[in-house]
């Protein structure tokens, strides 16, 4: 079990981790991994308490899950919060319904994955190699395996607690009636819960999945405010020469799924798959601290592409990105030669946080300008599947 010591403003940061950062131990880092995914897979775990979901550093109980106003978050934000997101124990996304700011933890798994990528990135040793592939490979399907196994359900009740799951909106409402703890995770949502917007209108755009959202107008100002990564490009990203030209400066939409969030994504624009194909890769995490680096996570990472044609005369891509124990992307309606309307279900992400991301051609898209103003400040807007999220500038 990972002890715990009191931080600034009565953090609770994990005392053995944090050693082992600090000491640039990466050999235990990798075992403390392992540990954290042996606890997990224990038939008692409890979600939150002990296992890969613990928390990088537990906020305190008066300011957990607390919502503050913009001028708050700018202005009067307690400094234990300041320095959290500094240290990266969590970061601050933006309640698009109210324009409030809330503060979200980030996972004990998350956080170990993160500093082996930082310092195998920065020493030249860990990131690239075999031993550390092989590592978040192993833990990944090792963690996925265990949530296919009937005993797996005895967490399904600590994790609706811990992340505040409300299942009244859900198909299966009755935890009981989980035969395993993925089929729990991959839940079907009801879907007058997530009503797509202007359903029957070609022109507005969707957003693909319950998640944390980044908008950007071209490639170059995604690289310049969000995605660090060393070698993105589009050509990197879809591993098609013909569709990257195509799409060559478009803009992009980064959905990022958080472990709690509703993991079935939906096509966010009306279309016909022309081709789906897989691109092999590692499990990195996709957490915005990894993002926000000189770290190819996006291009690195397990994913599936397809190429969808428009009414609009022009194609779009949508990926879907595995990440650090994430079992396997499962593709549902999503089939090569199929016309999907907006909104409706491509696939799944088995366990895990993820990330699907849409690329639009050059100058076809204009995103709604409260996510472009949050994005430009590097903030991700906290959205449902089948809001509206922009429109094409050429109508139909």
């Amino acid at each position: 079990m990972l002890t715990t010591e009191r931080s600034n403003e009565d953090f609770e940061a994990h005392q053995t981790i944090e050693n082992h950062i600090n000491n640039k131990d990466h050999g235990a880092l990798m075992r403390s991994l392992t540990m954290i995914v042996d606890e997990t897979t224990h038939p008692e775990a409890v979600i939150g308490a002990n296992g890969i979901h613990q928390p990088s550093a537990k906020a305190p109980n008066h300011w957990f899950r607390r919502k503050i106003s913009g001028w708050t978050h700018k202005h009067l934000a307690p400094e234990g919060f300041k320095v959290a997101v500094e240290k990266k124990y969590g970061n601050f996304v933006v309640i698009r319904s109210t324009n409030e700011y809330h503060y979200e933890e980030m996972p004990i798994y998350t956080r170990v994955g993160m500093h082996l990528l930082f310092s195998g990135y920065y020493q030249e040793k860990v990131v690239g190699s075999s031993v550390m592939h092989s590592l978040f490979l192993k833990e990944t399907l090792r963690q996925g395996t265990y949530f296919t196994q009937p005993e797996s359900v005895k967490q399904i009740p600590s994790f609706v607690q811990h992340y505040s799951i409300d299942m009244s909106e859900y198909v299966v409402q009755n935890l009981n009636e989980y035969e395993n703890f993925n089929q729990f995770f991959t839940r079907a949502i009801l879907p007058e819960k997530r009503p797509v917007h202007a359903v029957d209108d070609m022109n507005v755009i969707v957003s693909s999945a319950d998640c944390r959202l980044s908008v950007f107008s071209s490639v170059d100002k995604a690289t310049s405010l969000w995605i660090k990564g060393k070698n993105f490009t589009i050509p990197n990203l879809l591993q098609n020469q013909e569709l990257a030209e195509e799409l060559e400066g478009g803009s992009i939409a980064v959905f990022r799924l958080a472990p709690q969030d509703y993991h079935r994504f939906h096509i966010p624009a009306e279309g016909h798959i022309t081709s789906i194909s897989s691109i092999d890769g590692t499990y990195y995490t996709v957490n915005p601290c990894t993002v926000n680096e000189e770290l190819d996570v996006f291009t690195e990472n397990k994913r599936s592409v397809a190429k969808i044609n428009t009414d609009h005369g022009f194609n779009y891509a949508l990926v879907s990105i595995g990440a650090l124990l994430v079992g396997s992307i499962v593709l549902t309606n999503a089939k090569e030669d199929t016309r999907l309307k907006k909104g409706e279900e491509m696939g799944y992400f088995q366990y895990g946080g993820s990330t699907v991301i849409a690329v639009f051609p050059k100058d076809t898209v204009e995103w709604d300008q409260d996510l472009l103003n949050n994005s430009n400040q590097s903030l991700e807007t906290l959205v449902q599947v089948g809001d509206r999220i922009g429109e094409f500038i050429k109508k139909i």
